[in-house]
C-alpha cells in the first residue's frame, strides 16, 4: 500500500515538472528531454543500477525527462521504490 502511495506522489511530482518545462521551454525541448531520458533509462542497466521498468517508471521518465530519471535512480539506489530484481 505504501509503495502505491509513494508511486502516486512521485507521479504528481513528475506532472508538475512536466508543466513547468512545458511553460518554460515549449514542446520541442520537452520531447528531446523525454527521448534522451528514455535512452538513458535503457542504458542505465548497463551501469549496474537496477530499475524496475513498468508503466509508472516509463510515465515518470516520459513526463519529467531527465529530472524524472534522476528521481528513479535515487529511489532505486535507496531501495524506496522501483527496485529491480
Amino acid at each position: 500500500m505504501a509503495g502505491w502511495i509513494l508511486n502516486a506522489v512521485f507521479l504528481v511530482i513528475a506532472l508538475v515538472l512536466f508543466l513547468a518545462i512545458w511553460n518554460a521551454w515549449g514542446p520541442l525541448a520537452l520531447l528531446v528531454n523525454a527521448l534522451i531520458a528514455l535512452l538513458a533509462l535503457k542504458a542505465i542497466g548497463w551501469l549496474g543500477v537496477k530499475i524496475d521498468v513498468n508503466i509508472w517508471s516509463i510515465l515518470i521518465v516520459l513526463i519529467a525527462g531527465i529530472p524524472g530519471l534522476l528521481i528513479l535512480i535515487f529511489l532505486s539506489i535507496t531501495g524506496i521504490a522501483f527496485r529491480g530484481k
